[in-house]
């Protein structure tokens, strides 16, 4: 219950903390945004010049002609002929500003060939040459033609102050007008770019406050403003006096080719190329300068070109106002709903995809669809979605709760790690997570270690059940510390016995001399153990370790719910039964041949027996290798006791009894004592068949 309530502990904790990364990303990025912060303004008018780049155009309105001032003179553009047939063209050889009879005689062959509305997007603000024959066309045409003036804002050091650059008073006499401005045929030229310089807003009409003209309450209009009313469409103008997005035709000089003005005034070309004026029948023509000589370029949204010319920029404007394919800004409200959502989306994943890379790989999906959406969106609805605040706090919470997530997650698993780590040794443990919870075992070649306490049930009544288990935690400690220097693995403790092993699950080329180190380090541990008992315990403290190598089958065991890693084979029991007969033989340490054979560097040992142990059929030789404890003169002990074992396996059993006898009572050997009584035994009932093995009946 109380592992069951930690762990609500910890969901409820973990939904606390997500829910509060969310919220103080989604109140601060919401914040910065409500504030204006620039960066986030300029990114967000990055994201929609993307949308004008890759959404819907509009479509150009077939009615609206551009008329291109594309060189500074003509100088050899017209024959004899023509100069000879139309005089105005001499004032075109010299270099611009032409005569002002150019215009005049452009407004009445324009007006001539049908033409609805001419515009020309040029401010005649001081008096010049041809002034004559340009007013009386504008005067005689005066529903058809529109004239463009300039709203000059002028930086001094007493401040800025606002000049009306209109045409002089020689073109059109505005006496009688409360102001200048009023006269259908003038419009103001003025594009107002955004805080980076682009063009994207037009403007239709200006109070005169808002224009910072002397007649506060009169309105200006823009030519474009003023062209529609001359062609009759009122209705476009769009209502207000504030900046309208317009939605783009397409990048400069792809849609509206300019026809140069040379070839409108040419003869040869009006008739060949223009087809005597027809291309101009009930169109709106704009006259403009579109050579980049004279200036007149503004930045856009597009790449390539980036820069439009102003009287392209003018037909734009037109021709939004003529398909009212205008464009809305997002509100503060909708940018507020949309951080809102955002934040949410992010906490709601948090709960709905709990696993940080799938969550994450959501979240980017998620992300890469809301650019779509508001593409979308421009292209049917006219509609700037909000982008980079929505998507900064999408990708701010997601990315923060998932580095707490997997911070969370590697605490987690560190913990576990730790966990585990009590309960295998690293290698086995890093098998153990790389397939959890695979049943699949698989052969290994391995050194055992196995270890036993004596005298248990003696020492529990000594000790009593607490100090019982304190002695054993003790003596695992001392055991483990043994181990897991020498990089072996445990198998489990169980009760008094204790069982390690090397080569499993990784191979190890040095596993029968790490654990022959392992049980020396084992056997003075346990030695300095012993030293600290009280007498009454000391009395009754034993232990035996046993080394064998051989082939198991290794992996996890057990059952679908409850598995443990270990081994299982026939060489596991056998290290059992050699650990057994160290009791038996009185010694601390044994080993058998196999395990022998594997060492690089055998230490001094002796074979004291040849035995089947019960349950067994074939020998196992036992062998016992000098130790840290063995006696000073263990070398001169073992010749002697080769030389007797020599004289047992041949069945020279009076002989050896002398010799095993002798080591016993002298001595103290523990393997001597077992061998003189056997051979007492087999002298008074000898073999029939002796062969030097000897048949154990008890484990």
């Amino acid at each position: 219950m109380k592992q069951h309530a930690s762990a609500k502990d910890s969901i409820r904790s973990r939904g606390r903390m997500i829910v509060a990364i969310c919220a103080v990303w989604t109140l601060a990025l919401g914040g910065l945004q409500e504030a204006g912060f620039t960066p986030f303004e300029e990114a967000e008018w990055f994201c929609r010049d993307w949308m004008v780049r890759l959404g819907r155009t509009t479509e150009p309105d077939p009615n609206l002609v551009l008329v291109g001032i594309d060189k500074p003179n003509y100088g050899s553009y017209f024959n004899d002929q023509e100069l000879a047939q139309e005089p105005v063209l001499w004032e075109m050889q010299a270099d611009f500003p032409w005569s002002r009879a150019v215009w005049g005689k452009m407004i009445e062959k324009l007006v001539n060939a049908g033409a609805k509305v001419i515009v020309i997007d040029l401010v005649f603000a001081t008096p010049g040459r041809g002034d004559e024959e340009l007013r009386a066309a504008v005067e005689t045409y005066k529903d058809r033609v529109v004239l463009g003036y300039n709203i000059n804002v002028n930086e001094t050091e007493q401040g800025a102050f606002v000049e009306l650059l209109l045409p002089h008073q020689g073109l059109i006499n505005t006496h009688e007008l409360r102001s200048p401005v009023i006269d259908g045929r003038l419009g103001f030229v003025n594009i107002w770019p955004d805080f980076d310089g682009n063009f994207r807003r037009a403007a239709f009409v200006r109070t005169g406050d808002q224009a910072g003209v002397a007649d506060a309450d009169v309105e200006l209009e823009s030519l474009a403003a003023r062209t529609l009313r001359a062609a009759g469409r009122e209705d476009a103008i769009p209502h207000g006096t504030d900046l309208r997005l317009i939605r783009f035709t397409a990048p400069g000089g792809q849609v509206f080719q300019p026809i140069p003005v040379g070839d409108v005034l040419s003869p040869r070309m009006w008739q060949t190329n223009l087809k005597n004026g027809a291309a101009f029948a009930d169109k709106i023509v704009l006259i403009g300068p579109m050579a980049a000589i004279f200036h007149d370029e503004h930045p856009t949204p597009f790449s390539l070109p980036r820069v439009m010319a102003g009287p392209e920029i003018h037909l734009q404007i037109l021709n939004a106002a003529l398909r009212c394919e205008f464009l809305t800004e997002s509100s503060r409200a909708a940018e507020r709903t949309a951080t809102a959502l955002a934040g949410l989306v992010a906490a709601a994943l948090c709960f709905l995809v709990p696993r940080p890379g799938y969550r994450l790989a959501t979240a980017c999906g998620l992300a890469g669809a809301w650019p779509c959406a508001g593409l979308l969106l421009y292209n049917t609805a006219s509609w700037y979605a909000p982008m980079v605040v929505p998507l900064g706090t999408l990708g701010a919470c997601s990315l923060t709760t998932f580095a707490y997530d997997f911070v969370l997650e590697s605490l987690e698993k560190m913990k576990l790690r730790n966990t585990m780590g009590l309960y295998f040794s690293p290698r086995v443990l890093e098998a153990v997570l790389a397939d959890p919870g695979s049943m699949e075992p698989r052969r290994a070649d391995v050194t055992l270690l196995l270890t036993d306490l004596r005298n248990f049930t003696p020492l529990a009544e000594a000790l009593g059940p607490q100090g019982m288990f304190q002695l054993l935690n003790q003596v695992f400690e001392v055991q483990t510390q043994a181990i897991m220097d020498e990089e072996g693995n445990l198998e489990h403790f169980l009760g008094d016995q204790f069982l390690s092993y090397w080569g499993a699950p990784q191979a190890q080329p040095d596993a029968a001399d790490r654990s022959l180190r392992a049980a020396f380090r084992l056997i003075q541990a346990m030695d300095a153990l012993y030293a600290g008992l009280p007498p009454e315990v000391a009395r009754w403290f034993g232990y035996g370790v046993a080394l064998h190598a051989g082939p198991v089958l290794v992996g996890n065991k057990g059952s679908a719910r409850r598995l443990d890693y270990g081994l299982v084979g026939d060489s596991v029991n056998e290290a059992a039964r050699v650990e057994a007969l160290t009791k038996f033989y009185r010694v601390r340490l044994l080993v058998t041949a196999p395990f022998l054979e594997r060492l690089s560097s055998p230490p001094l040992s002796r074979v004291i027996d040849r035995v089947i142990v019960k349950g067994k059929s074939e020998p196992v030789i036992l062998i016992e290798p000098a130790h840290p404890l063995s006696p000073p003169d263990f070398a001169e002990r073992a010749a002697i006791f080769s030389n007797a074992f020599a004289h047992y396996e041949g069945g020279r059993f009076a002989e050896a009894h002398a010799v095993f006898e002798t080591l016993a009572r002298e001595c103290g050997d523990g393997p001597s004592t077992v061998l003189a009584a056997r051979c007492e035994l087999l002298i008074q009932s000898p073999p029939i068949e002796w062969m030097g093995v000897w048949k154990l009946d008890a484990k």
